[in-house]
């Protein structure tokens, strides 16, 4: 009779056992929310952007201003502080986006039916260097809700960008979506024209 009842106290244990351990598994939570870091800037090409692809989840090589516009390999672009997208004057995708605001990120769980922007020509945008009577500013395709993603602050030396933190929805260029925060302009060491952002496909 004692050996029956260690044989089912046994057995109990082990079933109890493996139900803690099932329950340990439901409740592991993952977070998918990507990080990346790009060099933004180069200083002798006023035309230089650096493209990244959302599908490949890494940097686009082989793009230039000869070919950006019919490439359907990238998503978005960046030249220093400047956002551009696959879509509108940029591209052949279905590339935009809605500027949500300084928001909590936890809180953006789906895309919004309107109010998104595509990319245009703006003239006299990029900064080309200086000349006799002030600065060379150009033109370039871009997207224009993406300007307020950093403020600039005269007040310091030199003169900084501080990311405001906004949310932006995101089509992709193939019409999926996404949510965006550029979170830094600036590397571990402070030097400027290195772009952060998190991204989460919905």
């Amino acid at each position: 009779m004692k050996n029956v009842t260690l044989i089912l106290s046994v057995i109990i244990l082990f079933f109890a056992s493996c139900k803690k351990e099932d329950s340990k598994d439901d409740e592991t939570v993952t977070d998918n929310t990507i990080k990346v870091s790009l060099t933004s800037k180069n200083n002798e090409k006023v035309d230089h952007w650096v493209y990244y692809s959302f599908d490949t989840k890494a940097e686009v090589s082989g793009i230039d201003s000869s070919n950006f516009q019919t490439s359907d390999k990238w998503d978005i672009a960046f030249h220093s502080r400047h956002v551009r997208l696959n879509g509108g004057t940029s591209g052949i995708g279905l590339a935009e986006a809605f500027d949500a605001g300084v928001v909590d990120w936890e809180s953006i769980t789906k895309e919004v039916e309107n109010g998104y922007t595509k990319d245009v020509f703006e003239d006299d945008i990029l900064y080309a260097g200086n000349g006799p009577t002030g600065p060379i500013m150009v033109g370039t395709d871009l997207n224009m809700v993406f300007e307020n993603a950093f403020d600039f602050d005269a007040n310091t030396h030199p003169p900084t960008y501080n990311a405001n933190k906004n949310v932006y929805i995101f089509r992709t260029r193939e019409g999926k979506y996404a949510k965006i925060m550029l979170t830094d302009y600036y590397n571990d060491m402070g030097e400027s024209g290195y772009i952060s952002f998190d991204y989460l496909l919905f």
